[in-house]
């Protein structure tokens, strides 16, 4: 029998996707999180897998949210501090998934570290620069609206 991190990755979001009981689901999904580790057939230039890559890649950036969103929701450090180790392996991996880098933002806030939430979000700005592109004004307002909340607090 072999066993692969696809396998592992795969059976986790299935686990999550079929159980009720909500800390079973973030434990499959924190599973499903650490088996990804890039994309698939990484280095491979196969045309078959390329539907698979962005199928791989979006299912393990969901997991990461789903976590992230209920850090920012239950309000504890630990969930939010495993919930921001996982978002930045996943943003080194899907280094312009823009939904990605606004739970990092929100959490670093909620956490008071506007400094880092500020250089989540230059980082966000680099990076989709280098595709000609610039951050949703929904992300540009995270700063905007938790910077005025704090100088105003």
């Amino acid at each position: 029998m072999i066993e692969t991190d696809l396998a592992a990755f795969t059976q986790a979001l299935h686990e999550a996707a079929t159980t009720t009981h909500t800390p079973q689901r973030l434990s499959a999904l924190r599973r499903a999180a650490e088996h990804y580790h890039g994309p698939f057939a990484h280095g491979g230039d196969y045309p078959w897998s390329d539907s698979v890559r962005a199928s791989l890649a979006s299912k393990a950036a969901d997991a990461v949210a789903a976590l992230a969103h209920h850090a920012e929701h239950t309000g504890a450090r630990q969930d939010a501090d495993d919930a921001l180790a996982l978002l930045d392996k996943a943003i080194t991996l899907s280094p312009t998934h823009e939904r990605l880098y606004q739970h990092a933002i929100r959490l670093h806030q909620a956490a008071g570290r506007h400094d880092t939430a500020r250089h989540t979000f230059t980082l966000l700005e680099r990076n989709l620069k280098e595709l000609g592109l610039e951050p949703d004004p929904a992300t540009r307002a995270l700063l905007t609206t938790r910077t005025r909340t704090a100088h105003l607090g």
